[in-house]
């Protein structure tokens, strides 16, 4: 309804950062970087799979897509040698696992579907978006398998990446755009920045002093270093629909680490979606649920009288 966006239909349908040959060069790389090392491994799609598992190709794929062609195959081994790094890292006791452990927000796609039984205390929290539970390692952040949660408890795990989120330091910024809304910026270096949506009001009574207004928030997580959320509050959120979206997608697309172009509302806890993604025209709208669109009607109306929100 607000805004709709099309992607160019040259792009790979697995990997969609790429064109269609410039993914099929990243995969044929990806083959040789493993047969050079004497590992077998079958990449097709998305996916990398070796007798050791599988591994997605999404965020190697946009860091190819900002470099020179030339580079790439030093980044194909950097990202490689780093995951093999951190797959043979290991913490000795429970007491350190659980220091390391956060709550971390995941793309849907990010475990593919013949590693997800590997994986099934992962939960789904919106289109888009999974919460895992990750290590972070000295070179990199290891996502824990459903092997390694055992060995603590997934509910230790769960409440000692929830206390280690919130307290994961951050930058904050308000900008106002150009229709008038004010967007909240958070942001940071840190692996976990997009993850504290999972963590929303405590890191928006952080940040604002504030504690979330009884409407929820509106909120995009377009990367990993990202969470753009607008307080519902007032008139402004019809603009901030439109204002969020556009963000949304425009950083998904330019920034390392993409998590989701999806736009996100957070209400008493429960996160649903606003973005229909037409996977058949590669096109993407914005549909409120009818609740949203009632407190949007009602927040819009003191202000501008006989105007309405369609």
């Amino acid at each position: 309804m607000f805004f709709r966006s099309k992607a160019s239909a040259s792009h790979d349908p697995h990997l969609p950062a790429l064109t269609t040959d410039q993914a099929e060069h990243l995969r044929e790389l990806v083959r040789l970087h493993h047969f050079g090392r004497g590992t077998p491994v079958t990449v097709t799609g998305d996916t990398v799979h070796a007798p050791q598992g599988t591994r997605a190709l999404h965020n190697l794929a946009e860091m190819c897509r900002r470099a020179d062609t030339r580079v790439w195959p030093q980044l194909v081994d950097q990202h490689f040698s780093a995951l093999d790094s951190a797959s043979r890292t290991t913490m000795d006791t429970p007491d350190q696992i659980l220091q390391g452990t956060y709550l971390r927000l995941v793309p849907e796609d990010a475990i593919p579907p013949e590693a997800a039984p590997s994986f099934r205390y992962a939960r789904h929290i919106a289109p888009g978006l999974l919460e895992t539970l990750a290590l972070d390692l000295p070179d990199a952040v290891r996502i824990l398998d459903d092997q390694a949660v055992a060995r603590v408890g997934v509910e230790q795990l769960r409440a000692a990446g929830r206390a280690n989120l919130i307290k994961e330091p951050v930058e904050y910024d308000v900008t106002r755009t150009q229709s008038g809304a004010s967007l909240h910026i958070v942001s940071g270096q840190s692996m976990f920045i997009a993850s504290k949506a999972l963590v929303l009001d405590d890191l928006v009574r952080s940040v604002t002093g504030r504690e979330l207004p009884e409407y929820g928030a509106l909120f995009t997580v377009p990367s990993r270093h990202y969470l753009v959320f607008h307080p519902l509050v007032d008139h402004e959120v019809v603009d901030a629909v439109n204002d969020l979206a556009t963000f949304g997608l425009g950083a998904y697309q330019d920034n390392p680490g993409p998590l989701a172009p999806r736009l996100y509302w957070w209400h008493r806890g429960t996160v649903s979606c606003l973005t229909h993604i037409d996977d058949a025209t590669r096109s993407f709208s914005i549909a409120p649920p009818d609740e949203l669109m009632a407190i949007m009607r009602r927040l819009h109306a003191p202000t501008t009288g006989s105007a309405s929100v369609d």
